[in-house]
């Protein structure tokens, strides 16, 4: 299958470069085509359709957040890979929203543009098949469409957060406890924190009752890690979550589920 690859950046250097880098470290694209400003890059991803898409968050006209939403509300991201650009990072979260795949800051180091590619052609490569049998997917899917209204909750099973400026697909298994704060919740997990922008509302709904239980307005923790719950020296319930060195509170409104029967 024929890959085209759009390139949307207001600098004009930047987007000679890059453009040199695609077609030297991936000389199997078929076309680069390039974009000044982010009305233009939208133009471009309606009339070309390609698969991969590069595109700066500061743009002339609409932003490449702007446009990566375009893209999402139009259902064009799910036959197209999104990589940002940037020189800010405070932007990724955003961005991770937006359903990229990557977060490029820049000036951009060329091991990091590498592995960025590597995952694009490995994403690529493993939607051939899929995008080969989408249809008959789809019509399945329109076929048990009542069935699926009675049958059993489907929960999380994977969850993606961000660690830095890359994307990780966590287990949820692997996550010990989900603390709200502000705008984000933090994912905790033996292997460092990651963050999210879903409220742990939606979370109680999505992830199975028997395996994340709500102790606090802004914590959730996975109950097979729960090494203990005792109380501090204030008479505060506490759970011990294994991992975790400091002891989470419980608050009154919670505290049933962990009274003996």
């Amino acid at each position: 299958m024929p890959i085209t690859c759009l390139l949307a950046d207001d600098e004009p250097i930047l987007r000679f470069h890059l453009q040199r880098q695609l077609e030297e470290l991936w000389p199997e694209l078929d076309s680069i085509i390039t974009a000044a400003n982010g009305d233009e890059a939208w133009d471009l991803i309606q009339e070309s359709q390609p698969q991969v898409v590069f595109l700066d968050i500061k743009m002339p006209g609409a932003s490449g957040l702007e446009v990566a939403h375009r893209m999402q509300t139009s259902g064009l991201t799910e036959n197209c890979q999104v990589v940002f650009l940037t020189a800010y990072d405070q932007h990724a979260l955003e961005a991770f929203d937006r359903e990229a795949l990557d977060y490029l800051l820049k000036p951009l180091d060329e091991k990091r543009l590498e592995k960025t590619l590597d995952r694009l052609r490995r994403n690529l490569a493993e939607r051939q098949p899929q995008l080969a049998s989408l249809q008959r997917l789809e019509e399945l899917l329109n076929t048990q469409n009542q069935l699926a209204k009675t049958a059993a909750p489907r929960y999380l099973k994977w969850i993606k957060a961000l660690q830095g400026d890359s994307i990780h697909v966590l287990d949820v298994e692997q996550i010990l406890a989900f603390q709200a704060e502000d705008k984000y919740t933090t994912l905790i997990t033996s292997e460092g924190n990651f963050l999210i922008r879903t409220s742990l509302k939606q979370l109680e709904q999505e992830l199975a009752p028997d395996l994340f239980w709500r102790i606090h307005r802004s914590t959730l923790v996975q109950v097979s890690q729960i090494a203990r719950v005792s109380r501090s020296f204030t008479g505060q319930l506490e759970v011990q979550v294994e991992g975790i060195k400091k002891p989470l509170a419980v608050s009154r409104r919670f505290a049933d589920q962990f009274k003996q029967n």
